[in-house]
């Protein structure tokens, strides 16, 4: 009988997460969420509530932020009902419980806010970092907090669903059945269609393009041919970032090819420059993509391009090492666009962890206003996180995605990821939703979901 009045037969899917709320850590796992000051647990939901989801935003504008809950419970007022109700609903119900931090309580927290019922199926909750965003049904509502209550500012937000990609390392062995007939796309046959259903995705495309066959290379220097582009584009890939340690494999020559190929089968490059661009100008760093309402601006960097370079053209690859135009590009792209999205080329590879210039990079990032950073270039799984910037801005930070496909031995050079997450317009911002970690395996030289 506990179990159902707890809820435990709910069909619902709860979050577990962990996020730092000043000198307290929060933690949910499995429909429980407890808080933490120097690891001595100092509060703990109700042994009848299961907490679906949670989140940090600065509701009340005060510069501090709010814990929210997503709590599904019994009961619309508990004890203390109002004299007009004769008694609680017994019907087991989503709430959303706001709470305040003040460290004088024994508890740390005070209640703002508990919501007797929320009355429609909530399927997660985010931020903005100052509104509250909640998930109907596929459908986005965006809300904010009143004296009492909460109150609606957008009941249909606009959203792009996203997915990311890693290392397209082309390796020749994986190319010999589509060489006969310049015919690639059997490598994404198996995730065509999940990409196809996204509003955007994007994959990292480490090898450049030559349109010679006989050209075609491996490693030290890749070369992969033209055709590929087509295959990327029937996939249902929208942006490649060019910008990686391979860029300039092939020279200025390969540079070029390769934005011409991808960019004449209808995907957007970043990252590298063609020789006609206005280069040395940090604008030109990023492209805005305009999807469903919402201006998204990409901007792709690496670390380095294996000691190759072209002197006549600096700014040809772009890379982490001119910060300051890194930077100026940031904050361009951050004033011109809804949304800011990262591609990093970095890390050490074969590391499952990041490094710290890693995390030194995502702090500058998050400093600057991007909404999410994509990592690239370990070759295996690295995790992923939200980190703070200024003004409370959070940003998705993606480590390492792996590889999406190559003919790396190594079991865990097989397994990649692919990035899963949704943009939603707030009211001048926009908040990061429901990201995941989907793991892909290459197996026989093609691509599928583990």
């Amino acid at each position: 009988m506990l179990f159902g009045w707890k809820g435990m037969f709910l069909k619902r899917e709860f979050t577990n997460k962990e996020a730092a709320w000043g000198d307290l850590q929060a933690k949910a796992e499995d429909g429980i969420l407890a808080l933490y000051r120097n690891n001595t647990e100092v509060w703990r939901s109700d042994w009848d509530w299961s907490v679906q989801d949670f989140c940090l935003a600065d509701l009340d504008g005060d510069g501090e932020d709010e814990l929210v809950l997503l709590v599904w419970k019994r009961g619309s007022y508990g004890p203390h009902r109002p004299f007009w109700v004769s008694h609680n609903d017994i019907c087991l119900e989503q709430h959303v419980f706001v709470y305040k931090r003040e460290p004088e309580r024994a508890s740390q927290i005070r209640a703002l806010f508990m919501s007797s019922s929320v009355g429609k199926d909530i399927g997660g909750m985010g931020t903005d970092g100052t509104n509250l965003v909640l998930k109907e049904n596929g459908r986005f509502t965006v809300w904010d907090r009143e004296v009492f209550g909460l109150k609606l500012l957008n009941a249909d937000a606009a959203k792009v669903d996203m997915i990311c990609l890693g290392d397209q390392l082309l390796h020749p062995g994986l190319l010999k059945e589509g060489m006969r007939t310049d015919d690639y796309s059997y490598l994404y046959d198996a995730i065509r269609d999940d990409l196809e259903k996204a509003d955007l995705s994007s994959l990292n495309a480490e090898t450049p393009l030559v349109t010679d066959k006989a050209l075609v290379s491996d490693y030290p220097r890749f070369a992969s041919p033209v055709g590929i582009a087509d295959a990327v584009s029937a996939s249902g890939v929208d942006i490649v970032s060019t910008a990686n340690n391979h860029a300039f494999d092939l020279g200025m020559n390969g540079v070029e090819t390769t934005i011409r190929a991808y960019e004449d089968a209808g995907i957007v490059c970043v990252g590298t420059h063609a020789q006609d661009e206005e280069q040395d100008d940090p604008s030109c760093a990023f492209r805005i993509v305009p999807c469903n309402g919402i201006r998204i601006a990409f901007l792709a960097f690496t670390y380095g391009t294996n000691g190759l370079s072209d002197g006549e053209h600096p700014f040809a690859v772009e890379s982490f090492q001119n910060e300051e135009r890194m930077i100026c590009a940031l904050d361009l792209a951050r004033e011109k666009a809804d949304a800011v999205i990262v591609f990093a080329h970095w890390g050490t590879e074969y590391e499952r962890d990041p490094d710290p210039e890693q995390r030194r990079l995502a702090a500058i990032f998050a400093e600057h206003g991007a909404d999410v950073v994509i990592g690239t270039h370990p070759h295996v799984l690295q995790p992923y996180e939200t980190i703070e910037g200024k003004e409370g801005h959070r940003t998705l930070v993606y480590y390492s995605l792996g590889n999406l496909v190559s003919s790396q031995k190594e079991e865990a050079c097989k397994r990649g990821g692919a990035a899963q997450f949704t943009l939603v317009q707030t009211t001048d911002r926009v908040a990061v939703m429901d990201p995941v970690l989907r793991t892909l395996i290459t197996e026989r030289g093609r691509v599928r979901w583990e």
